[in-house]
């Protein structure tokens, strides 16, 4: 019987060949080594086949995590991050995170589920248009019907996804094509096998994006007028991370002597230890003092106040949709930010150009305002180095303190929280692009865990370097469980929680201590979630380390334990219980402030009525009867007392 069964071939007692393995050849074609997502009936065959050719598959708990950890895969290799999502609620759950790789034009490939045709505008199982439901946060979104289709749009796709701008692209698989018979069991469409397909179409290039230079002539005028202005400074954004352009930024700058500041994932580009670089924290006040700026693969927009107090402007991006007409511009040139730095560092060694008088000046007074905006915003920090609750400004500089000591700030870092997102950023120093990863635009919560899968998977130095995930408690109540993943995968990630009580509790600062400015059905709670949620002793029950902090001395050594068992393997959560009364300092802002209008003016307590009253400061106070000075500016890093919190 054995003998008889061993010369049974396949496919006689299964589907074999069939069209899902077109999927997987092709993703393999491309250098795809994994995949993220939640599997289902209508995608087991392509799931199953990506395995079966070699391509790890992680299952995470959600596929919203899916997607977030193919966006920090892509942002740390530069290849595409490939995410898939069954049929209907497995499609729908990815739109959070596919909106965020849309707005931060991350290139991730979504693998769909579709249902069959043939039921269409019918009540079947799981019905699911994913093609109209992605059409406005995808590059572009196919419904797939038949298998000659699908390495030709898998091809595509790719090509497409990382063609700058970078983003996301959604291929809906319908279960009627991936459960189809393909030759040689059937007859090739008329078409042919795979239609518009050619394999490996651009030989060693297949999976890599196209590269492009500036016209000459735009470079020689850029370098022309970066060496003529007496106080240039170069803002460096997503592009030139995406164009592995740090090496030849440095040498630029090197050459020309020209400061410069990183943005987002740009961040790194240039050393944030090198003596051309400054802060953003620094930026407002030396571009006062600049007389040009070159724009560098920046993604323009309300994080930099659309440009409104640039100076004059150079731009230069690889697409023309991020060159942007709302700003002051002298000079605008389209190319990849790495080949057009090469471009600008030939011109200048062979024109011979040395920087001009005085530019030694300029690079000393850029230094000076820098390192005074550091050593100021340090000396802040320390003020609270006892406050208890613990204070996320002085947590912040002591994390990066750590991150230092322990690893040279090597250390990958993750922001996914409100309140510490505003106070991180100025103590990172950041060694390369892609260290620090956020939710862009998005400006959600939640992605920081499925990130964290995806930055780990994709840099395997991390195990030397763990990655560091800052959350805040709203996040974890609505993506914590992935940290399972990370656990069961033995990923070497730290997640700190900036454990404040829930949905933005420093709100009680415009609607008081029990939330008075709501209804009498809502207060005392509001949006607050139960006290000191013990996420430290949670996440031990599943294999994580876990500490808890609750006075700022336990902080480092927690810290550094914490980091040694993710070394290991050991995925680790400290649970930082931090002063709900600091919040955001954008609170105070006016944009914020503008949406907080409507709250009456009686029903404020004093710490929101001094918010209101210097963040909307061309009202006539004094006209409605209030006397601004009684409404002194806020610090807001200071914590608000409870007299404050009383309406």
């Amino acid at each position: 019987m054995g003998e008889e069964n061993a010369t049974v071939e396949l496919g006689m007692r299964e589907q074999y060949p069939h069209a899902a393995s077109y999927i997987a050849e092709v993703l393999k074609e491309h250098g795809v080594e994994v995949a993220f997502g939640v599997h289902g009936g209508h995608i087991w065959c392509m799931v199953d086949e990506m395995s079966f050719h070699g391509i790890k598959t992680v299952t995470v708990r959600h596929e919203q995590a899916g997607v977030y950890a193919a966006e920090a895969y892509s942002k740390v290799t530069g290849k595409v991050g490939v995410a898939y999502a069954t049929v209907g609620p497995g499609v729908a759950n990815t739109v959070s995170a596919m909106q965020q790789a849309y707005l931060s034009c991350s290139p991730v490939i979504l693998l769909m589920g579709g249902h069959e045709p043939e039921h269409d505008q019918t009540y079947t199982i799981q019905v699911s248009y994913g093609e109209k439901l992605m059409e406005g946060i995808t590059k572009w979104t196919q419904r797939v019907i038949e298998p000659c289709q699908f390495k030709w749009f898998v091809t595509k796709a790719i090509k497409d996804a990382l063609s700058y701008p970078r983003g996301p692209i959604g291929l809906e698989f319908t279960l009627s094509a991936l459960t189809k018979d393909v030759p040689p069991n059937v007859e090739p469409s008329i078409y042919g096998e795979h239609a518009l397909y050619t394999e490996n179409w651009n030989k060693d290039g297949v999976g890599k994006p196209i590269s492009l230079g500036a016209d000459p002539r735009d470079v020689a005028r850029i370098v022309d007028a970066l060496y003529s202005a007496k106080s240039p400074v170069i803002f460096v954004g997503d592009a030139v991370h995406w164009a592995n352009g740090g090496k030849e930024l440095t040498e630029f700058c090197e050459l020309a002597q020209v400061p410069a500041s990183g943005r987002r994932i740009g961040r790194g580009a240039i050393m944030e230890t090198h003596p051309l670089f400054f802060s953003s924290r620094a930026a407002r006040g030396i571009l006062k003092k600049s007389d040009l700026l070159l724009s560098l693969g920046m993604k323009v927009g309300f994080f930099d106040g659309y440009g409104s107090r640039w100076p004059e402007t150079i731009q230069v991006n690889e697409s023309p949709e991020q060159i942007y007409t709302f700003v002051d511009t002298k000079l605008a040139a389209v190319g990849n930010c790495r080949v057009v730095l090469g471009q600008m560092i030939d011109y200048v060694k062979d024109k011979g150009l040395e920087p001009p008088a005085g530019r030694k000046d300029w690079i000393a007074e850029v230094q000076k305002i820098h390192n005074e905006a550091r050593e100021r915003l340090l000396a802040r920090a320390d003020k609270y180095a006892n406050h208890t609750p613990v204070h996320p400004g002085w947590v912040c500089k002591a994390l990066w303190e750590v991150c230092e000591d322990m690893y040279d700030g090597m250390n990958r870092v993750i922001v996914d929280g409100f309140t510490i997102s505003a106070f991180i950023p100025p103590f990172i120093r950041a060694r390369y692009s892609g260290q620090i990863m956020d939710a862009s635009e998005q400006a959600g919560v939640g992605h920081g865990i499925g990130m964290s899968i995806g930055a780990a998977f994709g840099d395997p130095e991390s195990k030397n370097h763990p990655v560091l995930v800052l959350m805040g408690d709203a996040g974890m109540g609505l993506a914590g469980w992935d940290i399972e993943t990370a656990v069961r995968f033995k990923l070497p990630v730290v997640y700190m929680v900036h454990n404040n009580n829930g949905w933005l509790t420093s709100l009680k600062l415009m609607y008081g201590s029990k939330w008075e400015a709501l209804g009498e059905q809502d207060q005392p709670m509001g949006s607050e979630s139960l006290p000191d949620i013990p996420y430290h002793e949670i996440y031990k029950l599943i294999g994580c380390h876990g500490e808890l902090v609750e006075k700022p001395e336990q902080f480092k050594p927690a810290l550094e334990r914490s980091f040694k068992a993710a070394e290991k393997g050991q995925p680790a959560v400290v649970n930082v219980l931090m002063d709900p009364t600091v919040g955001n300092p954008q609170l105070g802002t006016a944009t914020y402030q503008f949406c907080l209008y409507h709250i009456p003016w009686d029903k404020l307590p004093r710490r929101g009525k001094r918010m209101r009253v210097n963040a909307f400061r061309w009202i006539d106070w004094e006209e409605v009867g209030i006397d601004p000075k009684e409404y002194p500016p806020v610090d807001p890093w200071e914590p608000a007392s409870p007299d404050e919190l009383k309406p």
